[in-house]
């Protein structure tokens, strides 16, 4: 994979007019003494220095023998004399396919790696310098033709021809800068989806490190409370296997992507296979109340494959299914066997994808817009492995939907054997429970159950009496029950989100002196905008700063104490 940094140098070479300073960086990317750039020139075949660079080079002949032997091979060696002495200096020159781009490195030798990063981007820097030259001699063209046309009427001929070429060659650079224009706009593209991936894994990071940050303050304050030792332990212990698989997931995809592993295949019958992965997956399908019907052919067949990787496939479809299905969703999984290919397809009647999106659905960084609550979760790897796994299975995966709210269908196919047989960067502060002087009610609304009891157990122990609801209406029905005189409500929560809540809770009379306290993984200016918006007094980022929070609510006098 050709790394950003290097796609954004050429993107600046791309334009004579920051050609010199993309030259220059890419020469310090690389740790050259120099780069040099040249383009082919078609009509006199010999290559000139691209525009936007200095047009004039000493030793001009030695570097024209230098250069015509680069086009022959897309990587050549040699040694040329440099400015001012003359002094020989080792000299590489990297070539394009079409033999119309050479880039020379003075001094230092491109790895093989970089090299081939090069190479890969090459040809669309060498089609730029075509259109350039190509504009170059359409322009020069037409000028002549001009001046003929004016000195004698007889060049009219070759005026029209001129003409005609210059037509051609303007179609022809249209037909390059359209091409540049695509490819930019995928290079946009990608970088776009990159950054949106980078903003998802910090949130999906985040989120483990809430009750973990928080679980370890209460092993600070536990003291000889096994009951509250152990809960603790039972939290960081599940919160740590979460992060477990998430990094796991990035280093599968990063080592399946890059062809860095290798398949242990085997004969393996596909039922057992699908059996497997059934089992894997039932757990989220049970937790989210789907039904899963499925259909399996009659007769045997047999696949030859990894057994581990065949299992994640539709493992990750299945879990993929039931992440973007509603509670209560149906589920079918069906293995049908067609001449020489075994068919295994899951449908759902979930969330269904946009036109625009599906083609794009197995690539990286690629996922589904989110809802609100963030029911779905995950890192949205799960199809970039399922087609990189099938393509070293010499098998294919295809998505189908008819759009928003119609459902999905994955279909992944394999060959049969030939011998089938029918949260957080934020530092944790040290905490010593010194702030807490008096005890106040407080109303917990966190859909994650470790984070909320966490807290809760932390809250409870500075002697603050806490309730938990982790359904935002069942917290509404039971506040004026409960009069809360402190609201710790999280942002992202399934059905009502917590500005939604915190809207509610405040048309009524009885919370107008409460305390509201935004819980969330997200901190932009923006977020804090809209849960100012709400009617939060207080916005925490995940995991929650203990210090400050414990100094808030010291400051918030109980009404209980008033009243008695």
């Amino acid at each position: 994979m050709v790394p950003f940094a290097l796609i954004e140098i050429f993107s600046q070479i791309q334009i004579p007019e920051t050609r010199q300073a993309g030259i220059d960086t890419l020469a310090a990317y690389t740790g050259a003494t120099k780069v040099h750039l040249f383009g082919k020139d078609a009509e006199i075949s010999i290559f000139l220095p691209a525009q936007g660079l200095p047009q004039t080079l000493p030793y001009g002949s030695k570097w024209q023998a230098f250069l015509r032997e680069c086009a022959k091979t897309q990587f050549y060696i040699g040694s040329l004399p440099v400015p001012p002495d003359g002094t020989l200096c080792q000299v590489f020159g990297v070539v394009d396919k079409d033999g119309s781009a050479i880039l020379v490195f003075l001094g230092k030798e491109p790895d093989a790696e970089m090299r081939s990063q090069i190479s890969a981007l090459l040809p669309l820097l060498g089609a730029k310098l075509t259109v350039e030259r190509a504009a170059q001699s359409a322009a020069g063209h037409a000028a002549a033709a001009q001046n003929a046309n004016r000195h004698a009427g007889a060049l009219n001929v070759a005026l029209d021809s001129n003409r005609r070429e210059l037509q051609k060659a303007f179609e022809r650079a249209e037909q390059e800068l359209a091409t540049r224009r695509e490819a930019e706009k995928k290079l946009m593209e990608a970088d776009r989806r990159k950054d949106e991936f980078l903003a998802m894994l910090a949130h999906e990071l985040r989120n483990p490190l809430a009750p973990i940050s928080t679980a370890a303050h209460i092993l600070k304050i536990a003291g000889s409370d096994e009951k509250r030792v152990r809960q603790s332990s039972d939290i960081i212990t599940r919160q740590v296997n979460h992060m477990t698989n998430l990094i796991d997931d990035l280093l599968d995809v990063s080592r399946v992507t890059r062809g860095q592993i290798e398949l242990e295949r085997e004969n393996i019958d596909i039922k057992t296979v699908v059996s497997s992965a059934v089992e894997q997956a039932r757990p989220l399908i049970e937790s989210r109340g789907h039904a899963l019907n499925m259909h399996m052919a009659s007769s045997h067949a047999v696949v030859h494959g990894d057994r581990t990787r065949l299992v994640q496939v539709i493992a990750n479809l299945l879990n993929n299914a039931s992440k973007y299905t509603p509670r209560g969703g149906e589920i079918k999984l069906s293995v049908e066997v067609e001449k020489a290919q075994v068919q295994i397809s899951v449908r759902d009647n979930g969330i269904g994808i946009e036109p625009e999106l599906l083609p794009h659905v197995f690539e990286l960084f690629t996922q589904a817009e989110r809802t609100p609550d963030r029911s779905q979760g995950g890192l949205g790897l799960g199809l970039a492995l399922v087609k990189s796994i099938m393509v070293l299975h010499s098998g294919s995966a295809h998505a189908h939907s008819e759009g928003r709210g119609t459902g999905s269908t994955f279909t992944i196919a394999l060959p049969q054997a030939i011998t089938a047989m029918g949260s957080y960067s934020n530092d944790v502060k040290e905490y010593d429970g010194s702030y807490g002087i008096h005890s106040l009610r407080v109303m917990m609304v966190d859909d994650n159950v470790d984070a909320a009891e966490s807290l809760a157990l932390l809250l409870e122990a500075q002697g603050h009496e806490v309730r938990i609801e982790h359904d935002p209406h069942i917290a509404l029905e039971c506040a004026l029950e409960y009069e809360a005189e402190v609201f710790i409500l999280d942002i992202g929560l399934p059905g009502m989100n917590g500005c939604d809540l915190a809207r509610a809770l405040k048309l009524h009379p009885r919370f107008a002196q409460a305390v509201f306290i935004a819980l969330t993984g997200y901190g932009q200016a923006q977020d804090k905008i809209l849960s100012k918006s709400a009617g939060f007094d207080h916005h925490f980022v995940k995991p929650i700063d203990v210090v400050e929070l414990d100094k808030i609510l010291a400051k918030i006098p109980s009404r209980r104490s008033h009243s008695q």
